[in-house]
């Protein structure tokens, strides 16, 4: 499968003024950005066609704009690596001050640690990467396995205490896993690490959560803001979040996307599939454009485990 990019600021549900009955029929600025650096990556224009049309474009509008847009960058494929690479920083990358995470290269295929993994999709603003193939069926269905007869009620952040608790914005059920519990989660956090440069004692535990039918995760973020009163117990240990893992353990026949809804982009759920996004840059500042949410599940129940990164060793 070819490459997907999506480096999207202001996704179609802001800029888009103009609609179709079929779907969006304006380009936003951030998405002739998001054609030029498909092109400059090697995409298939039907595989753009394709997130366009998922993303609320026109598919008319959606293929006619791949093809001009499209035929200006593919001009720029032929030249030496260096430039190419410096056009394609142009194109997508300079808009978000570069991150202490270096995921991943150009290519869509590459080994992290045991295995190879497929990027599906890649944007620079903010910095998110869906990553097919990062588990196996086995592995998925062996975390779940693992998981079943000690999940509990999901809580969330308690933000003046810095404690938890539980609430209607958050209806599922979780667990965990402790660092290296056992060989299954020890390959994993090894992939983790060779696929975003963090060492494995800089992640909190692998987080297993269910959602049934109806469940979901409304709109948050995941860092700890810094002006709530819980942040500085929150962050005592470890340090700030600065990146996400959602790796997803089954299909969802219907709805479970992780929407982030202030860019107008999702994820569907794919099993064995990671999308993965950063928050914070190498000068502490937090990108509030990560706002995202685990939209309700319609048909069949969902399975993730999510892994929160820290700025420092996370050691309890």
């Amino acid at each position: 499968m070819s490459e997907k990019t999506t480096p999207s600021q202001t996704g179609p549900g802001q800029d888009a003024t103009a609609a179709s009955a079929h779907g969006h029929v304006h380009l936003p600025d951030s998405w002739q950005d998001w054609i030029t650096t498909n092109v400059l990556r090697g995409c298939a224009p039907d595989d753009m066609v394709k997130i366009m049309v998922d993303n609320a474009f026109d598919p008319v509008f959606a293929r006619h704009a791949v093809s001009i847009i499209g035929g200006i960058g593919s001009r720029l494929q032929g030249m030496p690596e260096g430039e190419r690479k410096a056009a394609l920083a142009q194109a997508g990358g300079t808009r978000y001050a570069a991150s202490p995470i270096r995921l991943c290269s150009l290519l869509p295929r590459f080994t992290v640690a045991d295995r190879e993994v497929e990027l599906e999709a890649v944007m620079t603003g903010p910095n998110i990467a869906i990553i097919r193939n990062f588990l196996s069926d086995e592995e998925c269905d062996e975390i779940i396995r693992l998981s079943r007869g000690k999940m509990r009620a999901s809580q969330v952040v308690d933000r003046e205490s810095g404690g938890s608790y539980q609430s209607s914005v958050r209806k599922s059920e979780g667990s965990h896993f402790e660092r290296g519990e056992n060989d299954l989660v020890r390959r994993i956090e090894a992939r983790i690490e060779a696929l975003v440069g963090i060492p494995v004692n800089r992640g909190e535990p692998l987080q297993i959560l269910h959602y049934g039918p109806g469940g979901e995760y409304k709109a948050h973020q995941d860092f700890f803001e810094p002006r709530d009163a819980g942040t500085a117990k929150l962050t005592q240990i470890g340090g700030q979040r600065i990146g996400t893992l959602v790796m997803y353990l089954n299909d969802v026949p219907e709805g479970g996307e992780t929407a982030f809804p202030d860019i107008g982009f999702s994820a569907k759920p794919h099993k064995g599939s990671v999308v993965y996004f950063e928050y914070m840059n190498v000068a502490g500042e937090l990108d509030y454009r990560c706002l995202h949410a685990g939209m309700p599940v319609i048909r069949g129940d969902k399975w993730i485990m999510t892994k929160w990164l820290r700025e420092r060793p996370y050691e309890q």
